[in-house]
């Protein structure tokens, strides 16, 4: 099922995924409410869903109320990917998150992997370091950005400025970055 509130882009999408024997567009929806309303009554393998949608249901409570659906998967599709964001959407439900910018048969590939089974199948036009942060690495990289020195954010966070100090150490090791500097230049890059 394709969810874009764009006839157009929709309307590409779908004779995109269309073409060839692999996958098969069984519905379409504009709307967040005719998503939902669409998919609990088809039940489709997956919801191709556009991030940004008119209608009663942010994407995160469309996620919800897609989990409820037992084998409906859901694979978000953005004009953008902040990173944050991206991961907030894989562990609010999101089997993938692919680009509108992305080939046509790198999405197909997408959709196809995560109807066999992937999570947390994401664009390759996308940082791989996504999958891998936890929420307390990106509710680190988010304080950091905040205005500030790492004292405050480690106030806000209610931790030591050592222990800041050493969770920045450990992410800018992980992230394989160079200095905590290039750490925030990364985190603001990447929308946290």
């Amino acid at each position: 099922m394709v969810v874009d509130d764009h006839a157009e882009i929709r309307g590409e999408i779908v004779r995109q995924l269309s073409q060839g024997d692999l996958l098969k567009v069984v519905a379409e929806a504009d709307t967040s409410h005719d998503a939902w309303k669409v998919a609990s009554q088809i039940l489709p393998d997956i919801v191709l869903l556009d991030l940004h949608l008119p209608g009663l249901y942010s994407t995160v409570d469309l996620l919800k109320r897609f989990s409820q659906l037992k084998r409906t998967k859901v694979v978000i599709y953005a004009s953008q990917g902040k990173a944050a964001e991206v991961q907030d959407l894989l562990e609010a439900g999101a089997s993938g998150y692919v680009l509108k910018d992305d080939a046509p048969a790198l999405i197909k590939m997408a959709l196809l992997m995560v109807s066999k089974g992937s999570k947390a199948v994401i664009s390759p036009s996308l940082p791989r370091h996504l999958t891998r942060l936890t929420a307390q690495e990106r509710s680190v990289l988010r304080y950091m950005t905040m205005r500030g020195k790492l004292l405050k954010a480690a106030e806000r966070m209610g931790i030591s400025e050592q222990e800041l100090t050493d969770l920045v150490d450990h992410l800018v090791e992980k992230l394989e970055l160079e200095s905590p500097d290039k750490l925030l230049r990364w985190a603001k890059k990447h929308g946290f």
